[in-house]
Protein backbone atom coordinates (compact mmCIF):
# COMPACT_ATOMS: atom_id res chain seq x y z
CA UNK A 1 0.00 0.00 0.00
CA UNK A 2 2.80 2.29 0.83
CA UNK A 3 4.42 1.83 -2.63
CA UNK A 4 1.19 2.54 -4.30
CA UNK A 5 0.69 5.80 -2.54
CA UNK A 6 4.23 7.00 -3.10
CA UNK A 7 4.09 6.55 -6.90
CA UNK A 8 0.85 8.29 -7.56
CA UNK A 9 2.07 11.96 -7.37
CA UNK A 10 4.89 11.42 -9.93
CA UNK A 11 2.46 10.39 -12.65
CA UNK A 12 0.11 13.19 -11.60
CA UNK A 13 2.86 15.84 -12.61
CA UNK A 14 3.37 14.56 -16.30
CA UNK A 15 0.63 16.66 -17.96
CA UNK A 16 2.11 19.80 -16.49
CA UNK A 17 5.52 19.01 -17.87
CA UNK A 18 4.08 18.21 -21.31
CA UNK A 19 2.32 21.56 -21.35
CA UNK A 20 5.54 23.33 -20.53
CA UNK A 21 7.40 21.55 -23.33
CA UNK A 22 4.70 22.32 -25.84
CA UNK A 23 4.83 25.96 -24.83
CA UNK A 24 8.60 26.04 -25.31
CA UNK A 25 8.28 24.35 -28.71
CA UNK A 26 5.61 26.80 -29.75
CA UNK A 27 7.82 29.70 -28.76
CA UNK A 28 10.75 28.18 -30.65
CA UNK A 29 8.62 27.57 -33.74
CA UNK A 30 7.27 31.07 -33.59
CA UNK A 31 10.78 32.44 -33.35
CA UNK A 32 11.90 30.34 -36.27
CA UNK A 33 8.91 31.44 -38.31
CA UNK A 34 9.61 35.03 -37.43
CA UNK A 35 13.24 34.55 -38.44
CA UNK A 36 12.19 32.85 -41.69
CA UNK A 37 9.73 35.63 -42.43
CA UNK A 38 12.38 38.21 -41.70
CA UNK A 39 14.85 36.38 -43.89
CA UNK A 40 12.26 36.03 -46.68
CA UNK A 41 11.34 39.69 -46.35
CA UNK A 42 15.01 40.65 -46.56
CA UNK A 43 15.57 38.41 -49.58
CA UNK A 44 12.40 39.76 -51.21
CA UNK A 45 13.53 43.32 -50.59
CA UNK A 46 16.91 42.45 -52.08
CA UNK A 47 15.20 40.83 -55.07
CA UNK A 48 12.97 43.86 -55.53
CA UNK A 49 15.98 46.14 -55.36
CA UNK A 50 17.86 43.94 -57.83
CA UNK A 51 14.81 43.88 -60.10
CA UNK A 52 14.55 47.64 -59.90
CA UNK A 53 18.23 47.99 -60.74
CA UNK A 54 17.81 45.49 -63.61
CA UNK A 55 14.80 47.40 -64.91
CA UNK A 56 16.77 50.65 -64.80
CA UNK A 57 19.70 48.99 -66.56
CA UNK A 58 17.36 47.39 -69.11
CA UNK A 59 15.83 50.81 -69.79
CA UNK A 60 19.29 52.31 -70.23
CA UNK A 61 20.37 49.44 -72.52
CA UNK A 62 17.09 49.68 -74.45
CA UNK A 63 17.59 53.41 -74.89
CA UNK A 64 21.17 52.84 -75.99
CA UNK A 65 20.03 50.13 -78.39
CA UNK A 66 17.32 52.40 -79.79
CA UNK A 67 19.86 55.15 -80.31
CA UNK A 68 22.32 52.70 -81.87
CA UNK A 69 19.58 51.26 -84.09
CA UNK A 70 18.53 54.74 -85.17
CA UNK A 71 22.12 55.66 -85.97
CA UNK A 72 22.59 52.35 -87.76
CA UNK A 73 19.38 52.92 -89.70
CA UNK A 74 20.58 56.35 -90.73
CA UNK A 75 23.89 54.89 -91.85
CA UNK A 76 22.12 52.14 -93.79
CA UNK A 77 19.85 54.72 -95.39
CA UNK A 78 22.87 56.85 -96.25
CA UNK A 79 24.70 53.84 -97.66
CA UNK A 80 21.63 52.94 -99.74
CA UNK A 81 21.41 56.51 -100.98
CA UNK A 82 25.11 56.52 -101.88
CA UNK A 83 24.78 53.09 -103.51
CA UNK A 84 21.78 54.23 -105.57
CA UNK A 85 23.65 57.39 -106.54
CA UNK A 86 26.71 55.40 -107.59
CA UNK A 87 24.48 52.94 -109.48
CA UNK A 88 22.83 55.87 -111.27
CA UNK A 89 26.22 57.36 -112.12
CA UNK A 90 27.50 53.99 -113.33
CA UNK A 91 24.37 53.52 -115.46
CA UNK A 92 24.45 57.04 -116.89
CA UNK A 93 28.06 57.27 -118.00
CA UNK A 94 28.56 56.58 -121.73
CA UNK A 95 31.73 54.60 -121.04
CA UNK A 96 31.39 50.88 -120.43
CA UNK A 97 32.39 49.59 -116.99
CA UNK A 98 32.92 45.92 -116.13
CA UNK A 99 33.54 44.83 -112.49
CA UNK A 100 35.41 41.58 -111.77
CA UNK A 101 35.61 39.67 -108.48
CA UNK A 102 38.77 38.15 -107.06
CA UNK A 103 38.25 35.00 -109.17
CA UNK A 104 38.10 37.02 -112.38
CA UNK A 105 34.34 36.57 -112.85
CA UNK A 106 32.17 39.45 -114.01
CA UNK A 107 29.85 40.59 -111.24
CA UNK A 108 28.60 43.93 -112.54
CA UNK A 109 28.27 45.76 -115.85
CA UNK A 110 26.59 49.03 -116.79
CA UNK A 111 24.24 49.56 -119.73
CA UNK A 112 26.92 51.23 -121.85
CA UNK A 113 29.11 48.12 -121.59
CA UNK A 114 26.23 45.89 -122.67
CA UNK A 115 25.55 48.11 -125.69
CA UNK A 116 29.20 48.32 -126.71
CA UNK A 117 29.77 44.57 -126.37
CA UNK A 118 26.44 43.65 -127.97
CA UNK A 119 25.40 41.30 -125.15
CA UNK A 120 22.71 41.04 -122.49
CA UNK A 121 23.33 41.19 -118.76
CA UNK A 122 22.46 37.51 -118.43
CA UNK A 123 25.11 36.60 -121.01
CA UNK A 124 27.76 38.62 -119.18
CA UNK A 125 27.38 38.13 -115.44
CA UNK A 126 29.23 35.22 -113.88
CA UNK A 127 31.50 34.52 -116.86
CA UNK A 128 35.20 35.16 -117.15
CA UNK A 129 35.29 37.02 -120.46
CA UNK A 130 33.40 37.66 -123.69
CA UNK A 131 34.35 38.97 -127.12
CA UNK A 132 35.57 42.53 -126.72
CA UNK A 133 36.96 42.21 -123.18
CA UNK A 134 40.62 41.86 -122.25
CA UNK A 135 40.56 41.85 -118.44
CA UNK A 136 43.98 42.50 -116.86
CA UNK A 137 45.56 42.33 -120.35
CA UNK A 138 43.83 45.57 -121.45
CA UNK A 139 46.52 48.02 -122.59
CA UNK A 140 44.56 51.19 -123.46
CA UNK A 141 45.22 50.96 -127.20
CA UNK A 142 42.70 51.35 -130.02
CA UNK A 143 41.80 47.89 -131.28
CA UNK A 144 39.29 46.69 -133.84
CA UNK A 145 37.16 44.03 -132.16
CA UNK A 146 34.35 41.91 -133.55
CA UNK A 147 31.81 41.97 -130.73
CA UNK A 148 29.27 39.32 -129.78
CA UNK A 149 26.57 40.93 -131.96
CA UNK A 150 28.79 40.57 -135.04
CA UNK A 151 29.57 44.30 -135.32
CA UNK A 152 33.21 45.35 -135.60
CA UNK A 153 33.98 48.28 -133.30
CA UNK A 154 37.10 50.23 -132.43
CA UNK A 155 37.51 49.86 -128.66
CA UNK A 156 39.90 51.30 -126.10
CA UNK A 157 40.08 49.08 -122.99
CA UNK A 158 41.76 49.87 -119.66
CA UNK A 159 41.98 47.69 -116.54
CA UNK A 160 42.69 48.67 -112.94
CA UNK A 161 42.89 46.30 -109.92
CA UNK A 162 40.75 47.13 -106.87
CA UNK A 163 42.06 46.83 -103.27
CA UNK A 164 40.22 47.26 -99.97
CA UNK A 165 41.61 48.47 -96.64
CA UNK A 166 44.93 46.88 -95.88
CA UNK A 167 45.79 46.37 -99.52
CA UNK A 168 43.70 43.20 -99.82
CA UNK A 169 42.79 42.47 -103.49
CA UNK A 170 39.07 42.80 -104.22
CA UNK A 171 38.91 42.21 -107.99
CA UNK A 172 39.23 44.80 -110.72
CA UNK A 173 37.46 47.18 -113.09
CA UNK A 174 37.74 47.25 -116.90
CA UNK A 175 36.69 50.45 -118.66
CA UNK A 176 35.64 50.26 -122.32
CA UNK A 177 35.34 53.18 -124.72
CA UNK A 178 33.79 52.84 -128.17
CA UNK A 179 35.97 54.97 -130.45
CA UNK A 180 34.27 53.87 -133.68
CA UNK A 181 32.52 57.20 -134.29
CA UNK A 182 35.69 59.13 -133.48
CA UNK A 183 37.71 56.99 -135.89
CA UNK A 184 35.10 57.47 -138.62
CA UNK A 185 34.98 61.21 -137.94
CA UNK A 186 38.78 61.36 -138.16
CA UNK A 187 38.68 59.46 -141.45
CA UNK A 188 36.06 61.87 -142.79
CA UNK A 189 38.22 64.79 -141.69
CA UNK A 190 41.20 63.30 -143.50
CA UNK A 191 39.08 62.87 -146.61
CA UNK A 192 37.90 66.47 -146.37
CA UNK A 193 41.51 67.57 -145.97
CA UNK A 194 42.44 65.63 -149.09
CA UNK A 195 39.45 67.08 -150.90
CA UNK A 196 40.46 70.58 -149.85
CA UNK A 197 44.02 69.96 -151.01
CA UNK A 198 42.69 68.55 -154.27
CA UNK A 199 40.48 71.60 -154.68
CA UNK A 200 43.41 73.94 -154.18
CA UNK A 201 45.43 72.00 -156.72
CA UNK A 202 42.55 71.67 -159.17
CA UNK A 203 41.70 75.35 -158.99
CA UNK A 204 45.33 76.25 -159.61
CA UNK A 205 45.98 73.98 -162.57
CA UNK A 206 42.59 73.73 -164.28
CA UNK A 207 42.98 77.03 -166.09
CA UNK A 208 46.64 76.38 -166.91
CA UNK A 209 45.88 72.91 -168.30
CA UNK A 210 42.64 73.62 -170.14
CA UNK A 211 43.96 76.44 -172.29
CA UNK A 212 46.76 74.42 -173.91
CA UNK A 213 44.45 71.38 -174.04
CA UNK A 214 41.94 73.31 -176.12
CA UNK A 215 44.72 74.43 -178.42
CA UNK A 216 45.98 70.86 -178.81
CA UNK A 217 42.47 69.62 -179.51
CA UNK A 218 41.90 72.35 -182.07
CA UNK A 219 45.10 71.56 -183.97
CA UNK A 220 44.31 67.84 -183.84
CA UNK A 221 40.93 68.50 -185.41
CA UNK A 222 42.59 70.57 -188.15
CA UNK A 223 45.00 67.70 -188.83
CA UNK A 224 42.07 65.32 -189.18
CA UNK A 225 40.42 67.62 -191.73
CA UNK A 226 43.55 68.20 -193.77
CA UNK A 227 44.87 64.62 -193.74
CA UNK A 228 43.49 61.73 -195.72
CA UNK A 229 40.70 59.79 -194.04
CA UNK A 230 42.79 56.67 -193.38
CA UNK A 231 46.27 58.10 -193.25
CA UNK A 232 48.81 57.71 -190.49
CA UNK A 233 48.51 61.40 -189.63
CA UNK A 234 44.74 61.04 -189.21
CA UNK A 235 45.18 58.12 -186.82
CA UNK A 236 47.72 60.09 -184.77
CA UNK A 237 45.38 63.08 -184.68
CA UNK A 238 42.51 60.89 -183.46
CA UNK A 239 44.72 59.49 -180.67
CA UNK A 240 45.72 63.02 -179.71
CA UNK A 241 42.05 63.97 -179.40
CA UNK A 242 41.33 60.88 -177.32
CA UNK A 243 44.19 61.75 -174.96
CA UNK A 244 43.00 65.34 -174.69
CA UNK A 245 39.47 64.17 -173.91
CA UNK A 246 40.81 61.87 -171.21
CA UNK A 247 42.80 64.69 -169.61
CA UNK A 248 39.76 66.95 -169.82
CA UNK A 249 37.70 64.26 -168.08
CA UNK A 250 40.27 63.99 -165.28
CA UNK A 251 40.34 67.76 -164.78
CA UNK A 252 36.53 67.91 -164.78
CA UNK A 253 36.38 65.11 -162.21
CA UNK A 254 38.91 66.88 -160.00
CA UNK A 255 36.85 70.06 -160.15
CA UNK A 256 33.70 68.06 -159.42
CA UNK A 257 35.23 66.42 -156.34
CA UNK A 258 36.68 69.65 -155.00
CA UNK A 259 33.86 71.91 -156.11
CA UNK A 260 31.58 74.08 -154.02
CA UNK A 261 29.10 72.32 -151.75
CA UNK A 262 26.06 73.77 -153.49
CA UNK A 263 23.20 71.68 -154.79
CA UNK A 264 20.63 72.62 -157.43
CA UNK A 265 17.69 70.78 -155.97
CA UNK A 266 14.73 69.67 -158.05
CA UNK A 267 12.03 67.03 -157.77
CA UNK A 268 12.29 64.02 -160.09
CA UNK A 269 11.73 60.28 -160.42
CA UNK A 270 14.80 58.40 -159.20
CA UNK A 271 14.13 55.34 -161.35
CA UNK A 272 13.87 57.48 -164.49
CA UNK A 273 17.20 59.07 -163.57
CA UNK A 274 18.75 55.60 -163.19
CA UNK A 275 17.53 54.64 -166.66
CA UNK A 276 19.07 57.81 -168.13
CA UNK A 277 22.41 57.04 -166.42
CA UNK A 278 22.41 53.44 -167.69
CA UNK A 279 21.62 54.54 -171.25
CA UNK A 280 24.44 57.10 -171.10
CA UNK A 281 26.94 54.42 -170.02
CA UNK A 282 25.88 51.98 -172.74
CA UNK A 283 26.01 54.67 -175.40
CA UNK A 284 29.73 55.07 -174.71
CA UNK A 285 30.46 51.36 -175.11
CA UNK A 286 31.59 49.90 -178.42
CA UNK A 287 29.59 46.71 -177.79
CA UNK A 288 26.77 47.62 -175.38
CA UNK A 289 25.03 44.28 -175.93
CA UNK A 290 27.74 42.56 -173.88
CA UNK A 291 26.15 43.80 -170.65
CA UNK A 292 22.70 42.83 -169.45
CA UNK A 293 21.16 45.67 -167.50
CA UNK A 294 18.51 44.71 -164.94
CA UNK A 295 16.59 47.70 -163.59
CA UNK A 296 14.29 46.82 -160.69
CA UNK A 297 12.43 48.64 -157.95
CA UNK A 298 9.40 50.88 -157.74
CA UNK A 299 9.23 54.47 -158.92
CA UNK A 300 10.53 56.76 -156.17
CA UNK A 301 10.26 60.54 -156.15
CA UNK A 302 13.14 62.44 -154.58
CA UNK A 303 14.34 66.01 -154.22
CA UNK A 304 18.06 66.25 -154.96
CA UNK A 305 20.60 67.63 -157.43
CA UNK A 306 19.62 65.76 -160.57
CA UNK A 307 22.84 66.40 -162.51
CA UNK A 308 25.17 65.38 -159.69
CA UNK A 309 23.14 62.31 -158.77
CA UNK A 310 22.95 61.15 -162.40
CA UNK A 311 26.72 61.49 -162.70
CA UNK A 312 27.17 59.45 -159.49
CA UNK A 313 24.90 56.64 -160.72
CA UNK A 314 26.60 56.77 -164.12
CA UNK A 315 29.99 56.25 -162.47
CA UNK A 316 28.72 53.28 -160.45
CA UNK A 317 27.21 51.61 -163.52
CA UNK A 318 30.37 52.30 -165.55
CA UNK A 319 32.48 50.70 -162.81
CA UNK A 320 30.19 47.64 -162.83
CA UNK A 321 30.71 47.30 -166.59
CA UNK A 322 34.47 47.83 -166.30
CA UNK A 323 34.62 45.05 -163.70
CA UNK A 324 33.34 42.69 -166.44
CA UNK A 325 35.31 43.59 -169.60
CA UNK A 326 33.87 40.61 -171.47
CA UNK A 327 30.32 41.52 -170.47
CA UNK A 328 27.93 40.24 -167.86
CA UNK A 329 24.89 41.13 -165.76
CA UNK A 330 24.53 44.43 -163.93
CA UNK A 331 21.65 44.88 -161.50
CA UNK A 332 20.51 48.39 -160.59
CA UNK A 333 17.81 48.59 -157.92
CA UNK A 334 15.97 51.68 -156.73
CA UNK A 335 14.52 51.36 -153.24
CA UNK A 336 12.68 53.95 -151.14
CA UNK A 337 14.62 54.69 -147.96
CA UNK A 338 13.82 56.71 -144.86
CA UNK A 339 13.36 60.27 -146.11
CA UNK A 340 15.10 59.46 -149.40
CA UNK A 341 16.11 56.72 -151.78
CA UNK A 342 18.79 54.02 -152.03
CA UNK A 343 20.24 53.09 -155.43
CA UNK A 344 22.12 49.79 -155.42
CA UNK A 345 24.44 48.72 -158.25
CA UNK A 346 25.62 45.09 -158.26
CA UNK A 347 27.84 43.31 -160.78
CA UNK A 348 29.08 39.75 -161.32
CA UNK A 349 32.76 40.67 -161.49
CA UNK A 350 35.59 39.58 -159.18
CA UNK A 351 34.59 41.99 -156.40
CA UNK A 352 36.81 44.32 -154.38
CA UNK A 353 39.95 42.81 -152.80
CA UNK A 354 39.90 43.20 -149.03
CA UNK A 355 43.24 45.02 -149.08
CA UNK A 356 41.77 47.75 -151.32
CA UNK A 357 38.47 48.33 -149.52
CA UNK A 358 39.75 51.17 -147.35
CA UNK A 359 41.18 53.04 -150.35
CA UNK A 360 38.62 52.57 -153.10
CA UNK A 361 37.14 56.05 -152.57
CA UNK A 362 40.48 57.85 -152.50
CA UNK A 363 41.08 60.19 -155.45
CA UNK A 364 43.41 58.71 -158.08
CA UNK A 365 43.31 55.21 -156.56
CA UNK A 366 42.58 52.59 -159.22
CA UNK A 367 43.35 48.95 -159.92
CA UNK A 368 42.87 49.29 -163.69
CA UNK A 369 45.65 50.48 -165.96
CA UNK A 370 43.20 52.57 -167.97
CA UNK A 371 41.35 53.92 -164.91
CA UNK A 372 41.67 57.43 -163.47
CA UNK A 373 40.67 56.67 -159.88
CA UNK A 374 38.15 59.51 -159.84
CA UNK A 375 34.84 57.66 -160.29
CA UNK A 376 34.12 56.47 -156.74
CA UNK A 377 35.69 59.59 -155.24
CA UNK A 378 33.14 61.65 -157.17
CA UNK A 379 30.28 59.37 -156.09
CA UNK A 380 31.33 59.74 -152.46
CA UNK A 381 31.52 63.50 -152.87
CA UNK A 382 27.96 63.58 -154.24
CA UNK A 383 26.82 61.49 -151.24
CA UNK A 384 28.56 63.88 -148.85
CA UNK A 385 26.99 66.95 -150.46
CA UNK A 386 23.54 65.43 -150.01
CA UNK A 387 24.25 64.23 -146.44
CA UNK A 388 24.01 60.64 -147.68
CA UNK A 389 26.23 57.58 -147.63
CA UNK A 390 28.06 55.34 -150.09
CA UNK A 391 28.49 51.76 -148.86
CA UNK A 392 30.13 48.63 -150.19
CA UNK A 393 27.75 45.86 -149.18
CA UNK A 394 27.55 42.09 -149.33
CA UNK A 395 26.07 41.28 -152.77
CA UNK A 396 24.42 38.01 -151.73
CA UNK A 397 22.48 39.31 -148.73
CA UNK A 398 18.76 38.62 -148.61
CA UNK A 399 18.02 42.34 -148.54
CA UNK A 400 19.96 43.06 -151.72
CA UNK A 401 18.87 39.97 -153.66
CA UNK A 402 15.12 40.18 -154.37
CA UNK A 403 13.03 37.02 -154.32
CA UNK A 404 13.38 35.06 -157.55
CA UNK A 405 16.58 36.87 -158.57
CA UNK A 406 19.92 35.14 -159.07
CA UNK A 407 22.54 36.41 -156.58
CA UNK A 408 25.50 38.19 -158.16
CA UNK A 409 28.94 37.61 -156.66
CA UNK A 410 30.73 40.82 -157.56
CA UNK A 411 30.87 44.25 -155.97
CA UNK A 412 27.70 45.83 -154.61
CA UNK A 413 27.58 49.59 -154.00
CA UNK A 414 24.60 51.21 -152.26
CA UNK A 415 24.17 54.97 -152.63
CA UNK A 416 21.66 56.40 -150.15
CA UNK A 417 20.51 59.97 -150.78
CA UNK A 418 18.15 61.73 -148.35
CA UNK A 419 15.64 64.08 -149.90
CA UNK A 420 16.65 67.75 -149.87
CA UNK A 421 14.66 70.88 -149.10
CA UNK A 422 13.99 73.02 -152.16
CA UNK A 423 14.58 76.72 -151.54
CA UNK A 424 12.97 79.54 -153.49
CA UNK A 425 16.05 79.81 -155.70
CA UNK A 426 16.37 76.05 -156.17
CA UNK A 427 19.82 76.15 -154.51
CA UNK A 428 20.68 74.23 -151.40
CA UNK A 429 23.94 74.12 -149.47
CA UNK A 430 25.36 70.62 -149.22
CA UNK A 431 25.90 68.90 -145.89
CA UNK A 432 29.32 67.25 -145.97
CA UNK A 433 29.70 67.47 -142.22
CA UNK A 434 26.74 65.13 -141.75
CA UNK A 435 27.79 62.73 -144.45
CA UNK A 436 28.90 59.24 -143.78
CA UNK A 437 31.00 57.20 -146.14
CA UNK A 438 31.58 53.62 -145.18
CA UNK A 439 33.20 51.71 -148.01
CA UNK A 440 33.64 48.59 -145.91
CA UNK A 441 30.16 47.76 -144.68
CA UNK A 442 30.10 44.15 -145.78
Amino acid sequence: MTNTQSSTPMFQDLPAQEGTMESDLSQQNAAQVENAIATFTSVLENLQASHTRLEERARRVDAELCAANEALGQKVHELDRVKQHLESVLTSIPTGAIVYDTEGRIVRANDAALTILGVTRTDLLGVGTVAGLSGPAADGRETEVECADGVTRVLVRRYRPVHVEGGIPAGGVEVIEDQSELVRATERLHRLDKTAALGTMAGGIAHEIRNPLHAIQGFAQLLCREADGDSRATRHAVRIQEGVNEIESIVASMLGIAGEGELRVETFNARALVREAVEAVLSEREAPDLWTMELIGPAATIQADRIKLRQAVRNLVANACDAQPAGGPVRVETMPAKNGVTITVTDAGPGIPSKDIERICDPFFTTRAEGTGMGLALVQRVAELHGGVLELQAPNSAILTPAGQTPLNGACFALTIPTQTVSASGLHAGAPTNASANPATA
